[in-house]
């Protein structure tokens, strides 16, 4: 994996998780500044940092364990398989309805990773299948789960202001796709009009999780054809289909 962006302090952080998910309560700060090569004023900022985010916790002993928060992400992770599956069950009869794809993805860095689809029996597809992944500024799924950051995280999570061209329709710059994402948090949905791919249209909304935060997001594709017959019917289909999954995360 490339290094280039690579943040040191939170590969000690890394470090320090590993260790003590391993052996809870027997390290101190000086066995763990000896076994992980990290001097002590570097890892007493580190241990304090992470045990007010709750991310460790330390006993009478001095020694130090995971923490809760860790148990929330934990929960997290495992609750985004249940997700899944009462997305699939869920989005079948909005297919048949719409008679077009629902797709789920999440957000993974600059991109969309898509989680899980329901297909529409149609010979015309658009190549969206689990684990694939997708530039974020170019899918409405994307603008969806980009919505719902900070200005601040968004400009961290697209660095550049230029953004690749996947179409001669994509968004080209970040200051254009900031602007779309406050309509996309005015309206709760987002729209992908040949951005992603040429010849189809897309619709998506974000689903919240208990937090209040867009952990994941569904959207309709269809091709473009389809879309202006389509298109308010499968607005209102995947928004009330986001809103019914996010009691679910």
């Amino acid at each position: 994996m490339n290094q280039k962006y690579a943040v040191p302090a939170l590969d000690r952080a890394h470090a320090v998780m590993a260790l003590l998910a391993e052996e809870p309560y027997v390290w101190k700060l000086s066995d763990l500044s000896r076994r992980l090569e990290i001097s002590k004023s570097t890892l007493f900022s580190l241990l304090s940092t992470l045990e007010r985010l709750r991310w460790i916790d330390r006993d009478r002993n001095e020694t130090y364990a995971l923490g809760s928060v860790m148990g929330d992400f934990g929960g997290a992770y495992f609750r985004q398989y249940d997700l899944i599956d009462q997305f699939k069950r869920n989005a079948e009869p909005v297919v048949r309805r719409l008679q077009e794809s629902i797709q789920l993805a999440r957000l993974d860095g600059g991109d969309v990773q898509y989680l899980a689809k329901v297909e529409a029996p149609s010979p015309v597809q658009m190549v969206s299948g689990a684990g694939i992944r997708f530039p974020a500024h170019a899918t409405g799924l994307g603008k969806s789960l980009l919505a719902f950051r900070s200005e601040e995280e968004v400009r961290a999570i697209l660095p550049q202001e230029t953004l690749s061209k996947i179409t001669v329709h994509t968004i080209g710059s970040r200051e254009a796709l900031l602007k779309e994402l406050e309509e996309v948090r005015a309206s709760g949905c987002s729209m992908d009009i040949q951005e992603g791919v040429m010849g189809f249209c897309c619709v998506a909304a974000p689903i919240f999780d208990r937090s209040r935060q867009a952990a994941a997001a569904i959207s309709c594709s269809m091709p473009i054809h389809h879309w202006e017959g389509k298109k308010m019917e499968a607005i209102r289909e995947v928004k009330a289909l986001a809103q019914l999954l996010s009691i679910a995360v």
